[in-house]
């Protein structure tokens, strides 16, 4: 093994494997809660956002699906504060 390849400590790699998982969590529940508000189809969302390396790609498709939605409807998006007031 070549010598710059020793300094790196032992669970570096599982740190920044747990992080990344971590963050991709946060996001996950995040895309959830907007596609509850959007009334899309958000349990099928949050799987796809899971998904190792490609839930990333899923985060960025649902951004653009979602404002492209936005545009269509031309009125700004319904909170569920505001469905559940009469």
């Amino acid at each position: 093994m070549p010598p710059f390849m020793y300094h790196a400590h032992p669970f570096a790699g599982l740190a920044l494997m747990f992080f990344v998982w971590v963050v991709q969590l946060l996001i996950a529940y995040l895309i959830y809660r907007d596609a509850k508000e959007q009334k899309m189809l958000a349990p099928v969302w949050v799987i796809l956002a899971i998904l190792p390396v490609f839930g990333y790609f899923v985060d960025v498709l649902y951004l653009l699906i979602r404002e492209v939605r936005l545009q269509r409807t031309d009125k700004p998006p319904v909170t569920l504060e505001q469905e559940r007031t009469p």
